[in-house]
């Protein structure tokens, strides 16, 4: 889509300018997030209104001419990680090290497990795991792009990763 059609002059943007802009990125950035959160409805919706809101704010102010597809998306994949940063900042963090473990083969074999049943665990596990998950195997964040996301080394990242593959398979496990 590129750089979406609104007035990059410092002024007031229309109501229509904006109208377009929201009608042309609703259903792409409303689809990444319902994708992002598991099929979870409102949380995807309530998401995508947090992004436009980020938009209108943006082209009300005059910095119109930044915002592209990509800048959109970018938008909407903070208000992700925003959202279960703040559903997991109560949450005590686990402190067990996973070193030695061999569960890239076991982790590996999820694949070949219905769709269906692979998102079931997913919701079964804490939002933070399910955040580092959707994010590294649906995003293809790196680690280190994840720890930049998450105020995280990129070995407290490996640590995560490494805890919460483990926790799908056992919730892939109790679910045959």
């Amino acid at each position: 889509m590129g750089v979406v059609p609104i007035d990059g002059v410092r002024s007031q943007v229309l109501p229509e300018q904006f109208s377009a802009f929201y009608d042309a990125a609703f259903r792409d950035v409303h689809r990444y997030l319902l994708r992002a959160v598991l099929g979870d409805h409102a949380l995807a919706e309530d998401l995508t209104q947090e992004t436009f809101v980020v938009a209108l704010v943006a082209a009300r102010s005059g910095r119109s001419e930044a915002m592209s597809m990509a800048w959109l998306m970018g938008v909407a994949r903070h208000k992700m990680i925003d959202h279960y940063r703040k559903s997991t900042r109560d949450e005590r963090r686990a402190s067990l090290l996973m070193a030695g473990t061999n569960e890239g083969d076991e982790f590996e074999s999820l694949a070949d497990q219905e769709p269906a049943r692979i998102v079931h665990a997913l919701r079964a596990l804490s939002s933070e795991h399910r955040l580092v998950l959707v994010l590294k195997y649906l995003d293809d964040l790196t680690v280190q792009q994840l720890a930049s996301a998450l105020d995280r080394s990129p070995q407290a990242i490996e640590s995560l990763l490494a805890r919460a593959r483990r926790a799908l398979i056992r919730q892939v496990q109790e679910t045959a």
